[in-house]
């Protein structure tokens, strides 16, 4: 028995094979005759629309990708929630991949890649030029979750401003001395995750331009899961008066959190603790955090795809987020 695949359904209508993906997509520019011509062939022979033949025939897949540096954390399911959901709401299938090594990305970049599957690939929190480089890899609209390029639609937070409202909440506190948790990632596209040191920067500047220098012995690295150096973090809970801690983010400061307890240490009272993302248990918490509009960056970024897809010569566009200090107990 034939198997019935896109052209043996334009043959038997007899039409092109760009006509019948376009009657399949539900686009303009087909007759009320021709298009119910091809459905009735389509009904007839059992069809079944295939991704892949509807890409070859020019037409869309309805499906959109988003590549992260993992999944782990709340940020990226919820950006991931709050971008499926309005895709879902336009028909658009979305799809998450984790890149954490080399090999995936050879992969991804393979002849029968997902990036060969999709309508348009977003680029989340990883950068450009390590994953693509110069390669014209990529036949879809790119889109920039937390980057930068002049050729990309992109959507980002100034990172350096929260930085620098950590800061200034922190000095308020009057502390006998600063510091910062950092985190040191193992997967190697985000080693050292740019987005995230800029957060550092600003806090830096911030203290400087109120006369602190700030010592780099004073950031302490640790894993984002595995969590940072116990012994120091005890250090400084027990020898410093007022210590000030900024951790750059939320899962860093859970960790803070956890140690002071266990030495009967409270934040807010021994020590001031602020951290970055704003996730949903810092208020329990009752965590002093900085707020990214996680859920508005999803949106914004379906909605760039859309209109990407929908018309791909329009305009680069270019949507930055203001982070917001969410003061609670902790500073």
């Amino acid at each position: 028995m034939k198997r019935v695949n896109l052209r043996v359904v334009a043959k038997k209508a007899g039409v092109g094979i760009g006509t019948v993906s376009r009657v399949i997509n539900n686009e303009q520019g087909v007759r009320a005759s021709t298009r119910q011509k091809v459905l009735s062939v389509i009904k007839e022979l059992g069809y079944v629309p295939n991704v892949h033949a509807q890409a070859i025939a020019g037409g869309k897949t309805k499906n959109v990708l988003l590549i992260t540096p993992e999944i782990r954390t709340e940020f990226y399911w919820r950006i991931f929630a709050s971008f499926s959901d309005l895709l879902d709401e336009k028909d658009y299938d979305s799809f998450i991949y984790p890149l954490t090594h080399v090999k995936q990305l050879v992969k991804l970049k393979g002849a029968t890649s997902l990036i060969q599957q999709v309508d348009a690939v977003v680029l989340c929190t990883l950068p450009l030029e390590r994953v693509f480089g110069n390669e014209d890899s990529i036949n879809v609209p790119l889109i920039l979750l937390e980057g930068a390029s002049p050729l990309h639609d992109s959507v980002y937070v100034d990172n350096y401003a929260g930085g620098r409202i950590a800061a200034e909440i922190l000095l308020r506190r009057r502390p006998s001395a600063f510091y910062v948790i950092n985190s040191s990632e193992p997967n190697p596209f985000i080693d050292e995750n740019e987005y995230i040191q800029q957060r550092l920067v600003g806090f830096r500047d911030a203290l400087a331009e109120a006369g602190i220098e700030f010592q780099q012995d004073n950031v302490i690295f640790g894993d984002l899961f595995l969590g940072v150096s116990t012994e120091k973090i005890v250090r400084i809970l027990q020898n410093e008066k007022n210590p000030a801690i900024f951790a750059l983010t939320d899962n860093l400061a859970q960790i803070v959190l956890g140690i002071s307890c266990t030495l009967g240490k409270t934040a807010g009272k021994d020590f001031s603790l602020v951290g970055y993302d704003n996730q949903f248990w810092t208020e329990r918490a009752g965590l002093t955090t900085i707020a990214q509009p996680i859920e508005k960056m999803g949106i914004s970024v379906a909605e760039i795809v859309l209109k990407r897809i929908s018309d791909p010569e329009s305009p680069v566009q270019h949507t930055k987020f203001m982070p917001a200090p969410v003061v609670r107990e902790t500073a």
